[in-house]
């Protein structure tokens, strides 16, 4: 019971709220009310004020009796200094100047009003689901409401606006058409426009005009004034300032040329036909002139008064139906909760009113300023000079058009290929196969697909310029043929790591097929979809985009090889640590030997010390210590056995290191020293040789240095037609060549040795010298370039381009590892290569003990020839 007492309590609550909300009658109960304000001053009052108040209200209570079937509408007429907006209004209608319009405007806004409103010429419209202006506009006036109208749609949104004007055209008129144009919109997001004024004077000798137009466009510089050109002019002037700005390089596609021609329709002028004249790649734009100057355009204040209120009146019948249907499937209380609220009943006939004025002035043969006219026609040009059907020329199409009533209607961009890129057009490019720059692999049914870094910008390129593109592939032999491949926005597919690395090893400026060079000449495609080095004296027959990457050349050398492991024994000291030794060994014996000689304590027993006797005998005590051998005969007194304790201590250190040190040296062998640098490439001459393509830009480079290092380079290389062909591969496999070339036509050339070979039979070096730009070509007159070259700029920053880079090239594997770090360091079994040495002493040991003993048996056998000699007395 509680509980039910509780839900109906908050429904009377939510109730309560909405009513006090919907404070306002149903359209069903009484009908709407609409406030009527006429400002005198805007009427330009000359003593019949009244008559023309009483001339609208009578204006509008006989349209909305004669189309108003259902419900009605009260209608209060209050001058500007007499009225008091309440909250019991529903409709409110100015006629007024601008200035009184805006702040009515707020005041309905405030209160939630529909708000229509009839004001004068230059002033910005209502937003559109707001309210709805009208401007009082005389034929001849319209240019400055034009372009506000346009500015508060968003079509003209130029931050900066070079004007050219004809000087025929009146002062007063360019003067508003300024205002219009920088004047603070009530938008804060439509900023105001920064403008440059230019005046040339019309004259009818067409060499003359020329020569104005030509002095007026070179004494400014308008690379610094913006790109945005506006030109009000008469017809005849259009293809002379076109021309003129043309020559002057100021008509291309990073820029915006807007024509405003006023006098089309009185002579009856062919706009398409001024777009024959246009070229590829040119951003050009009219607004025309094409009014009606016939004796039936009624653009008047009573007329515009009778198309707003029949519109409002079927606004309003669609919303009394839409509450009366509301309210027959409801009970009065849920009709009270559901109904619309003021603000969105505003809305609603706001947007009815809308949809029955562009139904109106769609049918109707005779709505206000239908005959004041002026068309936006906008020029095709980009890529049509690889159009077989338009051969080059420009075509017009219909952007838009623009009358006082309902204002800009914009069907299109103003400037198409400025929004809207190549507009979805397809383009031929041209490539070969050369990776990783560019890849061409087929698929099971011949059907080529086109991978690689070169690809991966062309894909970007196509989606911010939206084109889309077909391929001509390039052979070797410079023949060409058209691939039935048409790339589409976002295709894009990895090739895995099995691909094809064939004709990657050597730089991309060497293997050009001529047959690219010539369709840029010939300008026949969009441009080319591979990689070049930028030579300068090319430039004189192509152009190159901003540089894709900068390729460094480096040293291709053969693997390092394992040293000799015959000495391993005694690897693990260096030559001066086994001198100390030995010289540890024989100052320490003689020091025991003097030790013990004149130690005062006499001996027990000279048996006991018969070992320590002489130097010799001692320094062999001292090499069986540090061979943890020991002697047979230890000293008795302190201070030589002191020292002998030392030199155990001394022993145990010795032996550990070098015990440690030889299973180092038994795990990872050593190896020979790499090819690091040009320096020691130079310094092992003796050893290798070394070449480098012809022709390439590192032979331009040395041929013009005067460093002696790179003299002594060039002067003792090679020059290899193809750094991939197999015999020179062989030749740095074989261990006696060095290939000199870019760095990533190498990673690839050792990629293919590894997925063929399972093994890596080069080094790179770990310098890299001589950077190399290379970057994409285009034709020569190509208008293109400059967007491109902006779009791969981009890319740069972004950091797409080094992403993609990454991306291609192979990461460090086995060849860019350090000498020794690739063998196998785990379950290393001792052979015969690491224990030959030792072999080997052992061997020379042996030798050296026979010729010994061989001398000992040519001595024991000469003292006893020397003994019979001798004649000794008897002794009994």
């Amino acid at each position: 019971m509680t509980q039910k007492m509780i839900s109906l309590l908050f429904l009377l609550f939510i109730v309560d709220i909405v009513n006090s909300y919907n404070d306002y009658p149903s359209l069903i109960t009484s009908n709407a009310t609409m406030a009527v304000i006429v400002e005198k001053n805007f009427l330009k009052d000359d003593g019949h004020y009244e008559k023309v108040v009483s001339k609208i209200t009578n204006t509008i209570n006989n349209v909305i009796s004669k189309w108003m079937k259902v419900g009605g509408i009260d209608v209060k007429v209050y001058s500007i200094s007499s009225f008091t907006l309440g909250r019991d209004f529903t409709i409110l209608m100015s006629i007024a100047t601008c200035q009184w319009t805006w702040v009515l405007f707020k005041q309905a806004r405030k209160e939630r009003l529909v708000h229509i409103a009839v004001t004068g010429a230059d002033c910005p419209r209502l937003p559109d689901q707001e309210g709805i202006s009208i401007p009082l506009i005389m034929p001849g006036q319209e240019l400055p409401q034009l372009f506000l109208d346009l500015r508060v749609s968003g079509a003209l949104s130029w931050n900066k606006i070079n004007i050219i004007y004809d000087t025929s055209f009146q002062r007063d008129t360019i003067s508003k058409v300024l205002k219009s144009l920088s004047i603070q919109l009530p938008n804060k997001k439509l900023k105001q426009a920064s403008r440059s004024l230019f005046s040339i004077k019309y004259d009818k000798d067409d060499h003359i005009m020329r020569n104005q137009i030509r002095k007026t466009f070179s004494n400014y510089r308008f690379e610094k004034l913006g790109n945005c050109f506006m030109v009000i002019v008469k017809v005849d002037m259009v293809i002379p300032i076109i021309e003129m700005a043309r020559s002057l390089r100021l008509v291309h596609s990073g820029n915006q040329w807007l024509f405003i021609l006023s006098d089309v329709s009185k002579r009856k002028t062919n706009v398409t036909a001024l777009t024959q004249r246009l070229i590829e790649g040119e951003n050009v734009a009219f607004i025309y002139n094409a009014t009606n100057f016939g004796p039936f355009c009624d653009s008047g204040l009573f007329c515009h008064l009778k198309e707003l209120i029949k519109s409002l009146s079927l606004a309003l019948e669609i919303s009394y139906q839409s509450e009366l249907d509301l309210f027959s499937r409801v009970t009065d209380e849920e009709f009270e909760v559901l109904r619309l609220s003021k603000e969105e009943r505003a809305k609603e006939i706001t947007e009815n009113l809308n949809k029955a004025l562009t139904v109106e002035r769609s049918t109707s043969d005779g709505n206000c300023g239908k005959c004041l006219t002026w068309r936006i026609g906008s020029a095709i040009t980009w890529g049509n000079s690889f159009d077989s059907i338009l051969a080059g020329r420009g075509q017009l199409i219909h952007s838009g058009s623009w009358s006082p009533g309902p204002g800009s209607n914009l069907t299109d961009s103003i400037f198409p290929h400025i929004d809207y890129g190549f507009r979805g057009k397809t383009l031929p490019i041209i490539t070969y196969h050369n990776p990783p720059w560019q890849i061409v692999e087929y698929s099971t049914n011949g059907v080529p697909n086109y991978e690689g870094l070169t690809f991966d910008i062309v894909e970007e390129l196509s989606k911010k310029l939206n084109f889309t593109y077909q391929v001509i592939l390039a052979t070797s032999s410079g023949t060409t043929k058209a691939a039935n491949n048409i790339r589409s926005l976002g295709f894009s597919k990895r090739l895995s790591d099995n691909s094809s690395y064939e004709g990657s090893g050597m730089s991309v400026g060497q293997k050009l097929p001529e047959s690219v060079l010539q369709m840029l000449r010939n300008n026949k495609v969009f441009f080319a979809a591979c990689v070049y080095t930028v030579y300068e004296d090319k430039k004189k027959i192509i152009n190159y985009t901003v540089p894709i990457s900068m390729q460094t050349y480096t040293l291709l050398a053969p693997k390092p090889k394992i040293l000799s492991r015959a000495l391993l024994f005694i690897a693990p000291f260096t030559n001066e640590t086994w001198a100390c030794l030995s010289s540890t060994i024989i100052v320490i014996g003689l020091i025991l030997y003097l030790m013990h000689k004149f130690n005062p304590k006499p001996t027990i027993n000279a048996q006991e010390v018969v070992g320590l006797n002489t130097p010799y005998q001692c320094v062999w005590y001292v090499y069986g210590a540090l061979l943890q051998q020991g002697g047979m005969h230890l000293p008795q007194e302190d201070s030589t056995r002191l020292i002998v304790g030392t030199w155990w201590l001394g022993v145990m250190v010795i032996v550990a290191t070098y015990s440690g040190s030889l299973v180092a040296f038994l795990t990872f062998p050593r190896m020979d020293n790499t090819v690091s640098t040009i320096d020691d490439l130079l310094e092992r001459k003796s050893e290798f040789t070394w070449g480098f393509p012809n022709g390439s830009f590192l032979e331009d480079y040395l041929e013009n240095t005067e460093d002696s290092k790179y003299l002594e380079l060039l002067t003792k290389a090679e020059r290899h037609i193809s750094t991939s062909d197999i015999n020179i591969i062989s030749r740095v496999q074989n261990g006696n060549h060095v290939l000199i070339d870019w760095k990533s036509s190498f990673k690839y050339l050792i990629r293919k040795d590894i997925l063929e070979s399972g093994r890596c039979h080069f080094s790179l070096s770990t310098e890299d010298f001589i950077s190399e730009p290379i970057a994409m070509m285009i034709s020569k007159d190509s208008p293109y370039l400059p967007i491109i070259n902006k779009e791969l700029k981009r890319l740069h920053e972004s950091g797409l381009i080094d992403k993609w880079i990454l991306e291609r090239m192979p990461l460090k594997d086995k060849c860019w590892e350090g000498p020794g770090n690739n063998q196998e360091a785990n379950n290393h079994k001792v052979n015969m290569g690491d224990m030959q040495g030792i072999f080997f002493v052992l061997a020379i040991g042996f030798i050296i003990a026979a010729i010994l003993i061989g001398c000992e048996f040519g001595w024991h056998k000469k003292e006893e020839v020397h003994e019979r000699k001798l004649i000794r007395p008897f002794v009994t």
